[in-house]
């Protein structure tokens, strides 16, 4: 496996044109099964109803996390919460049953959804729900799905309208999936507030209320350990993961999350154990990576497997995950191995060119083999991407210490992937074939099919990474879905590719829209610098207030 992907990598790729005429492939079709994403639910609570109008803030995200639970064991995919809160997270958007049908139905097109569940409850002296499926292939929404009970009936309530949006879909599977028991009602409250408390303390506060009364339910501490970890409470972490009972459905989601709290702990030998166990009941290249983080940080001793050999493993299992391909070039930069760690960066730019970190590192590794200017082009690009660069010696060409990375996801393949397509042995050009594809992406941005667009365009950049063009276009698409950040980092590549008005421009508009005035000024004076006479620069300015 690893000798094709270093030919898929350093070869002239191409396509065989009936794969590049052929629908792009989105991340939701290299999934088995659906991806249900399930949105929280609009709230409104009658003054006289049980909680008062506080239940309004609890209620709808209760909603969504029941259906969820509904229709995993019905066997459908609903996404988890912790994913579907990562999503909002990468879009910067809130997740909110506020956003409109159509800001909805983008997100879910964005993340590969085949379905979105949203709709309202409301609360009197019932609990009111009526959910509404839309199948995003088609676009048709599905028949509503209403139903009520007391709100001391809210789990048989929600199993029911989950059973009607699953049904609704077509796609329920023969035999029921295990899931975890009811907690009781105040429990539950107490949880679902805690999922959706607005700092890490109020979030603390919630779970830990609920988990008073219900000492050993893993959704609560596996949640608890979210919020000790991000306050970087390791110990309580630790403790939280190991009381999850081993017979649930989230022990092996507890045990690498112990292996993690052991990792931030230093105590690495106990981790290793833990994540070698886990890698011997079911391999995931999350588990190899995790291993490759803990070779990484213990001295190399005789006997002992490398990290680059755990990182290896990962990207073999899958090799479009740009956090274990930075990983492996990483490794091999710190082994001083400068052929395998320019290869294995030059591979993660290729999937995600506005990747600062594996920029700066491959511009010591130049550095470090005499390439002085190809080091100075590759770190001012890190630096235009945000990366501190300034504390790197960049005439010494030392490899910058802490960059791996390592996440809690254990067996999500989570992020867009470039279609399977591009490693198909071919007999084109590589430059050709870029080619295809940039005016395949630029048809499809004229006729407003954004998701078909850029998938167009990531092939592109995958086989011509430093070609501007591409990068132009996704970052006009990914402005026009309001993806702001990823908008301002294609246009910062495209800039570091080639220098031009468009492109500065470009950059002016995303950043005033993202409420970066001063920056926008200078972006836009740079661009009436290259091109004195463009109106639209000048146009841009005057909005701006800059003359």
């Amino acid at each position: 496996m690893r000798d094709s992907f270093l030919r898929h990598a350093r070869l002239i790729i191409a396509v065989a044109l009936v794969n590049l005429i052929a629908p792009a492939s989105s991340f939701a079709q290299s999934v088995p099964g659906s991806r249900v994403l399930v949105m929280p639910f609009a709230a409104e609570v009658e003054p006289q109803a049980p909680g008062g109008a506080g239940a309004a803030r609890w209620l709808g995200e209760a909603a969504a996390v029941l259906i969820a639970d509904g229709l995993t064991s019905l066997g459908l995919g609903a996404l988890p919460r912790d994913e579907r809160v990562a999503a909002f997270d990468r879009l910067q958007l809130p997740m909110s049953a506020g956003l409109t049908r159509a800001t909805m139905i983008r997100i879910g097109e964005i993340i590969g959804a085949s379905e979105i569940v949203f709709g309202e409850v409301r609360l009197g002296q019932k609990l009111v729900v009526r959910a509404r499926v839309v199948r995003l292939d088609t676009g048709r929404e599905g028949p509503t799905v209403a139903d009520e009970a007391l709100l001391t009936e809210i789990f048989p309530l929600f199993e029911r309208v989950a059973g009607g949006v699953g049904a609704s879909t077509g796609r329920v599977r023969a035999g029921a999936v295990a899931t975890a028991s009811p907690m009781p009602l105040e429990a539950f409250e107490s949880y679902v507030k805690g999922l959706v408390a607005a700092t890490p303390a109020a979030q603390q506060r919630f779970l830990e209320a609920a988990m008073a009364q219900v000492p050993n339910d893993p959704r609560i501490l596996t949640a608890l350990w979210d919020v000790y970890t991000a306050q970087g409470m390791h110990e309580k972490a630790l403790s939280a993961a190991n009381a999850v009972p081993p017979d649930t459905l989230l022990s092996r989601k507890a045990r690498f999350a112990l292996a993690l709290s052991l990792i931030e702990l230093k105590r690495l030998d106990g981790a290793y154990k833990e994540l070698t166990t886990l890698y011997a009941t079911r391999p995931s290249p999350a588990l190899s990576n995790a291993l490759g983080v803990v070779q990484l940080r213990r001295p190399l001793e005789p006997g002992r497997t490398p990290a680059t050999t755990y990182f290896a493993r990962a990207v073999n299992d899958l090799p479009d995950n740009t956090d274990y391909l930075f990983n492996l070039g990483y490794a091999h930069a710190l082994a001083q191995n400068s052929t395998e760690a320019l290869t294995w960066l030059r591979e993660t730019v290729r999937y995600d060119a506005a990747n600062g970190d594996a920029h700066l590192v491959m511009a010591s590794v130049l550095q470090s083999t005499g390439r002085t200017a190809e080091a100075q082009r590759e770190r001012e690009l890190a630096r235009t991407l945000g990366t501190n660069v300034e504390s790197i010696d960049a005439t010494a060409g030392r490899v910058p210490p802490g960059l791996e990375r390592i996440g809690s996801d254990l067996d999500l393949s989570a992020g867009p992937r470039v279609d399977a397509a591009i490693a198909t042995p071919a007999q084109r050009d590589q430059q050709e074939t870029a080619a295809f594809h940039l005016a395949r992406g630029r048809e499809l941005f004229t006729a407003r099919r954004d998701r078909e667009a850029i998938n167009e365009l990531r092939r592109a950049v995958y086989l011509a990474p430093y070609e501007d063009a591409p990068h132009l276009l996704l970052g006009q698409l990914y402005q026009r879905g309001g993806q702001l950040s990823e908008a301002i980092d294609e246009f910062k590549v495209a800039i570091w590719c080639r220098e031009s008005a468009a492109a500065r421009l470009a950059l002016a508009a995303a950043l005033l829209d993202s409420g970066d005035r001063d920056g926008a000024r200078r972006e836009a004076d740079r661009a009436l610098a290259l091109a004195p006479g463009n109106a639209e620069a000048r146009a841009l300015l005057q909005k701006i207030g800059g003359g």
